[in-house]
């Protein structure tokens, strides 16, 4: 697995952005906080306790700044994989310590507004509401972040994917230039 950044918003998956490596994936947390504003940024990533225990870590910070560090345990056979209930997973020290920094570093940044992307379908004559609704907005919003992103990562390897709420918001994130290997949900346009 590679390390893995998600953002969560409104209590969902919203959009993730997987690297080879670890410095590459942290790069993608101030983009995903100020284009996405997610509620939650969590970095998860493979890990060996003592040495030999194969494991998940995950690093949790939201948008108030609340940090969380979570371990769990893998445990592999020749049958299946079966994961252990997610723990506390202690202080972090050295990179995990790093990690939390660079995910309250992103997290303090001000998200880009939904209700301030204008139009490309109208001339914007008087009377006419110059701006998207700000949940239209939103999704144009997270399609060009996304978008950014993939384009930035696949040079090495890495892959950022677009959780959409619905199809239409699949469509219109679609129409707003998100490359479709990006999306997930949502249906092909017709």
């Amino acid at each position: 697995m590679f390390p893995t950044i998600v953002a969560l918003r409104n209590e969902r998956l919203v959009a993730t952005a997987s690297t080879p490596r670890i410095e590459a994936t942290m790069s993608c947390a101030t983009a995903l906080a100020v284009g996405l504003d997610p509620q939650a940024l969590v970095v998860a990533a493979e890990a060996l306790l003592d040495g030999e225990q194969p494991a998940l870590t995950y690093a949790v910070m939201t948008r108030d700044r609340q940090a969380r560090w979570v371990l769990q345990e893998v445990t592999e056979t020749a049958d299946e994989v079966r994961f252990s209930v997610p723990v506390d997973g202690g202080e972090p020290t050295g990179q995990g310590a790093g990690t939390l920094r660079l995910l309250a570093e992103a997290m303090g940044q001000r998200p880009m507004d939904p209700t301030q992307v204008a139009r490309t379908d109208r001339s914007g004559t008087f009377g006419e509401e110059p701006f998207m609704p700000p949940e239209q907005g939103r999704v144009v919003l997270d399609a060009g972040t996304i978008s950014t992103l993939q384009e930035r990562i696949a040079q090495i390897g890495g892959q950022a994917l677009y959780l959409a709420r619905s199809p239409e918001a699949g469509k219109l994130a679609l129409s707003a230039g998100l490359p479709r290997a990006c999306l997930l949900g949502g249906e092909p346009p017709a």
